[in-house]
């Protein structure tokens, strides 16, 4: 089996590996194992060899990082070697394989629960900041010895997060509950349907919290342009926080992409926690900036019916109570009531 890395093709591409294994041999040696780990990436990226892993490895070893160092090792010692590979790289692999029997005891293993998670929407689970795949909630997995902060989150909701302590080899497993999250945009709720009928939610969607009923009798038109101008107000704050998010999805985005400089767009080993982090980011930003465009069009949209229906009660005076309620769905939104 060979490497994921990318082979040199040239002199040039040789000689700058070799000069950023030299820098990481001497970082390494100083004790600076971040950059050794740094310059040993880099190093692979452009030449493929079992030493470069062998250093990686060691680098986040001394950092505790025993996860990523046994994937290291790994690949060294499930590496199938060229009957005229170097002896370098022969004996790299067979120290490989020492090293790895010395810190396999030290990796631990963590299983995350999350309560109310298969009702949940885009459904976050961070370990020490860092998002995990899905799939591994409530799944036994590997993780560093040391002091973990554990975080959950979906759309709409959130759990208190967590902080687990581990010690060499520890097995634990740890429980999150989904609450409501009160900082989260107004999520749509049951309200009634057009024609009044109660209890109904209008085809394809809720009906907002943001519902609006006045009595024509007691309040007329003077009621009326209230609540329009209550609407137009959550209209724009809706829009605005929409565009606020908007942009903000999109300079994570960016900032993601600037990450990726290596040829081809190749993105750095060292940067793969940072540019995830980025992406789930920006994809939050985005959810949030729908909701908040889809707030402020229906405010605005109720806003309007309001003004108008406040011109018709100054001039036909009525005793039935009228209702107006902007509603909010998925791909869709208007104004429902009884008039």
């Amino acid at each position: 089996m060979m490497s994921g890395g990318v082979f040199a093709q040239t002199d040039e591409q040789r000689a700058g590996a070799r000069s950023l294994a030299t820098e990481g041999a001497s970082a390494f040696s100083d004790g600076r194992y971040k950059d050794a780990v740094d310059l040993f990436t880099k190093a692979e990226t452009l030449m493929h060899a079992p030493p470069h892993l062998l250093y990686l490895a060691r680098a986040h070893s001394k950092q505790g990082q025993f996860v990523k160092a046994r994937e290291a090792y790994l690949r060294i010692t499930k590496e199938q070697l060229a009957g005229n590979a170097p002896p370098a790289f022969r004996d790299a692999q067979s120290t490989a394989q020492k090293e790895l029997n010395a810190i396999n005891p030290k990796i631990g293993s963590l299983e995350i629960k999350v309560e109310g998670a298969e009702a949940a929407k885009d459904l976050s689970v961070k370990i020490d900041g860092n998002a995990i795949a899905s799939v591994l909630v409530g799944v036994p997995q590997p993780i560093d010895p040391g002091e973990h902060r554990i975080e959950a989150s979906a759309t709409g909701f959130r759990a208190q997060p967590q902080t687990v302590r581990l010690g060499d080899g520890d097995k634990a497993s740890t429980t999150l509950k989904l609450e409501v999250d009160p900082n989260a945009a107004p999520a749509a709720a049951p309200g009634a349907a057009p024609g009044g009928q109660p209890g109904a939610a209008p085809p394809g969607g809720a009906v907002s919290d943001t519902s609006v009923s006045m009595d024509t009798t007691s309040s007329g038109g003077n009621g009326m342009r209230i609540g329009a101008y209550t609407a137009f107000g959550v209209g724009a704050v809706g829009l605005g926080l929409g565009t606020v998010f908007l942009l903000q999805a999109s300079g994570k985005r960016s900032d993601a992409d600037g990450l990726c400089n290596l040829p081809n767009g190749g993105c750095p080993i060292s940067k793969k926690e940072e540019i995830n982090n980025l992406d789930s980011d920006a994809k939050s930003a985005s959810t949030l900036s729908v909701v908040g465009f889809a707030v402020g069009g229906v405010g605005v949209a109720a806003g309007v019916v309001m003004l108008l229906l406040a011109g018709k009660s100054e001039s036909t005076t009525t005793s039935a109570q009228t209702i107006v309620y902007p509603w909010v769905g998925i791909g869709s939104g208007g104004v429902a009531g009884r008039f």
